[in-house]
């Protein structure tokens, strides 16, 4: 008699209530819309988008060298390598033709880093999902969709939330290969294409090159593991073998995703050539500080105010949750654990604190910090087999609790948010800046008192170019200004970045005013006062000479 299988169950398709898109998709909606609400008329005055939106023109312009020179020209002649003489190319790639369609209208231009923060904040939700399910991750995504700090920060052309995409794209790939059996096992084509990944996101931030020391540590673990597994006793001469046999037979697929960085990095290069690895002053010395510093901005990017022990304690959770994911599940949370405290550590290496370097790192932290909450809870107190799925449900409702706190703190705090941006645009207002109506006179009379080929000295020089393709440098030392500027565009009042002297006192260096109003004076630096300057540093050069003028 032949056994009549029994049938298989009918798999019957989710209800629509369930689909996680229904919760995902509000939550986005809501973080761009708030996103948009904040913004304010105009830019800030910190110009480091200037470089990013001449580097975007020069695209369509076809006049890339010049830019790169006239930047280069900028900081070689500036009193301090303020900047890179090019930023890496993603960012101002994704702006091109943004900045070609709609010139530099800065409200239509931040529309794209909202999009960019959505986008991550949907690549932030699959890669918590599959970790700790949709409950919890949905919490933790609408965690960093609703900071208010990381909402505001799309007011600014900067490129932290489209690196942020690209290392979500990136953990989104690792995910997968090793979901499939890691990267030992990995096809060729598919390590290429986690090299080119690596190398995309090197072409918005330079810090993550760290990426290929957490790809060559997931490999070293995992054929290790392989090795080790292969061998019956575990005795160190068998795992060597084994270790080295497999090496052999697979060292194209080991050597793949780095040769595949390394080769597209060079692509990029020939395309489009950059600074590699700008001296930005950056050391080990600094981590400590920088970590330190962290604990406070922490809690505040989290949206619960300047609190530094708060943010020490969701540290120190976020330690124990790494402790606890890499024993249990090593295999799905190792990566990430690395990507996290690369990113941290290479952020923390620069020589100040520069908050906004930390918010990639924002979903991973509170998610190791969840996964502390949930681990300790099932190790703590265990519910036992009757539990059913209570021994489940219990944990991540304790966990949540941290989540929805903060949430409520969100929903409490942006509606002021909003509230202030509303006002200041209603009345009309700029953001200290480009637009600013203190601000837009000095660029007007550069553009009309000035000729096409002098060089400028203000102390925002980026910006100077940006808005008036004249060549410009910015420093606090009058003897540098007389000796490579044509013109100094002096802000009354201000020692920031450009040195402090009285009319009378620049008439008396030489100097003539060739424009002013209530706010600046802009001054000519006539010939012979520069040939006297130059004169005198090359004397001081000597050793002959006093010290030239506005000391050292």
């Amino acid at each position: 008699m032949c056994r009549v299988p029994s049938p298989t169950p009918a798999r019957h398709p989710r209800p629509w209530w369930r689909h996680p898109g229904w919760a995902l998709g509000p939550t986005a909606v809501v973080s761009a819309v708030v996103a948009v609400l904040l913004h304010r008329n105009g830019h800030t005055q910190g110009d480091d988008f200037a470089l990013y939106l001449r580097q975007a023109r020069s695209v369509f312009d076809g006049d890339i060298g010049d830019v790169l020179a006239d930047n280069r020209f900028t900081v070689v002649n500036s009193a301090s390598g303020f900047s890179p003489f090019s930023y890496p190319w993603g960012w101002p790639l994704l702006l091109s033709p943004f900045v070609k369609l709609w010139g530099y209208d800065y409200e239509k231009l931040k529309l794209l880093e909202v999009a960019c923060f959505v986008a991550w904040v949907v690549l932030v939700h699959g890669v918590v999902r599959r970790r700790v399910g949709r409950p919890v991750a949905l919490a933790i995504t609408a965690v960093v969709a609703t900071s208010p700090a990381l909402l505001a920060h799309t007011d600014q052309l900067l490129s932290e939330y489209p690196h942020a995409v690209s290392v979500g794209v990136f953990l989104w790939w690792m995910d997968r290969l090793r979901a499939r059996g890691g990267l030992v096992d990995a096809s060729r084509r598919d390590l290429v294409v986690l090299g080119g990944l690596v190398a995309l996101t090197f072409q918005f931030r330079r810090e993550t090159i760290v990426f290929v020391g957490v790809i060559a540590a997931v490999q070293v673990v995992e054929v290790w593991s392989r090795s080790w597994r292969r061998t019956r006793r575990g005795r160190r001469a068998d795992v060597v073998d084994e270790l080295t046999a497999h090496v052999s037979r697979r060292w194209q697929e080991l050597a793949a995703p780095h040769l595949a960085t390394v080769a597209t990095v060079i692509a990029f290069q020939l395309a489009l050539p950059s600074m590699l690895f700008p001296d930005n002053g950056n050391s080990r010395a600094y981590v400590d500080d920088r970590i330190a510093d962290y604990s406070g901005w922490l809690s505040k990017h989290l949206g619960l105010g300047w609190h530094p022990v708060v943010g020490g304690a969701v540290l120190v959770a976020m330690v124990v949750g790494m402790a606890l994911a890499v024993r249990r599940r090593a295999g799905l949370d190792g990566h990430l654990v690395l990507v996290t405290l690369a990113t941290m550590f290479a952020a923390s290496t620069h020589f100040r604190m520069v908050d906004r370097y930390y918010f990639q790192v924002l979903p991973w932290v509170v998610y190791f910090a969840t996964v502390a909450v949930l681990e300790l809870f099932a190790l703590l107190v265990p519910l036992g087999r009757r539990a059913g799925s209570w021994s489940r449900r219990v944990p991540t409702a304790i966990a949540l609790v941290p989540l929805l706190y903060v949430l409520v703190v969100h929903a409490a705090v942006l509606p002021g948010d909003v509230r202030d941006a509303h006002r200041f645009d209603d009345a009309g207002r700029q953001q200290v800046g480009p637009t600013h109506p203190d601000f837009v006179p000095i660029y007007a009379a550069v553009a009309k008192y000035t000729r096409p080929t002098d060089v400028v000295a203000y102390f925002r020089a980026r910006t100077m170019t940006l808005l008036t393709d004249r060549l410009s440098i910015q420093t606090s030392r009058i003897e540098r200004i007389i000796a490579a500027a044509d013109v100094f565009a002096q802000r009354r009042n201000s020692d920031y970045v450009q040195p402090e002297f009285s009319e009378a006192e620049g008439i008396a260096l030489g100097l003539e005013v060739i424009w002013e109003d209530d706010t600046w004076v802009l001054w000519r630096v006539p010939d012979e006062t520069r040939e006297a300057q130059q004169a005198r540093l090359f004397a001081e050069a000597r050793g002959d000479a006093g010290p030239v003028l506005g000391g050292g």
